[in-house]
């Protein structure tokens, strides 16, 4: 999929994310011939305890498989991204030093609070340690909510439109399928779809339709995001029923931070700060 953003991204930038998640791909079908994940119910579990499944259970993800898949996504950001290398070295010079079960769990639970420890030991931007632990791990995420797709598509219940039900990760896009409207809420770290009401905030639950509404860039009309003037909370979303196509929903998330500028500039918010990852 081209996207061509009214507002010029960073140089590199759209590259670097299609190139990323090229590897993760790579990696997942790799995994695929040996990682095996016990399947639970699903249902059961996210409504008895409303927590993301990945936080209630042990996927078994061993360290080894974590400390592989970070090596392997060092090497890949040596090449594509070298402003951090000075991180990447820091962090594989002190790979001794980690205890990746702990990391593993400590990410899933999540208790970000110890990672960021961790980052202050190394002596290497939080950021980019939580960047490379989640982007080490997302390609076996994916392949553990690949089990729970039929259960998503069918009449699963969430009461957290915007927490994904599997990994916990926050969710910013959505898409309008293009047969019925239905609006299906879209995880970027594992692929989770899962289905939420069209006309009403996925923040605050307000549903008055005249504190409902979306903007729009011209030229760009299949690309929105829908505003709640109750919360100022703001949703990206793809409608399917303007392209007649689908598209690859995290580029497409990637690939529209002007959405983003425009609702901000507006005095919305994705109410990232509300949350505690």
């Amino acid at each position: 999929m081209d996207i061509h953003p009214p507002t010029p991204l960073p140089e590199g930038y759209l590259e670097f994310f299609k190139a990323l998640e090229s590897w993760q791909n790579e990696q997942s079908i790799r995994l695929r011939k040996n990682f095996r994940h016990s399947k639970q119910d699903l249902p059961v579990k996210v409504q008895e305890h409303k927590k993301p499944l990945l936080s209630q259970i042990n996927p078994h993800i061993e360290g080894d498989l974590l400390q592989s898949l970070l090596l392997s996504l060092l090497a890949f950001l040596e090449t594509s991204r070298p402003s951090v290398n000075d991180s990447v070295q820091k962090l594989k010079a002190n790979l001794r030093q980690l205890d990746f079960d702990n990391l593993v769990k400590a990410f899933l639970k999540p208790k970000e609070s110890e990672i960021i420890a961790v980052a202050n030991q190394l002596e290497i931007p939080e950021d980019f340690l939580i960047f490379v632990l989640d982007h080490a791990l997302r390609p076996v995420l994916r392949l553990i909510a690949e089990s729970y797709q039929e259960d998503l598509a069918g009449n699963f219940h969430w009461d957290m439109p915007t927490i994904c039900p599997i990994c916990g990760a926050k969710s910013h896009f959505s898409r309008l399928r293009q047969d019925d409207g239905q609006r299906i809420m879209f995880c970027d770290r594992c692929f989770s779809e899962w289905k939420t009401r069209y006309l009403f905030c996925v923040h605050c639950g307000c549903d008055h339709p005249n504190d409902i509404s979306y903007l729009s860039v011209e030229g760009h009309d299949a690309y929105r995001v829908y505003v709640c003037n109750k919360c100022h909370g703001y949703l990206k979303t793809y409608d399917e029923r303007t392209s007649g196509r689908p598209v690859d929903m995290y580029i497409a998330n990637i690939g529209t931070i002007y959405l983003d500028m425009l609702a901000q500039e507006q005095g919305y918010t994705n109410h990232d700060d509300d949350y505690h990852s």
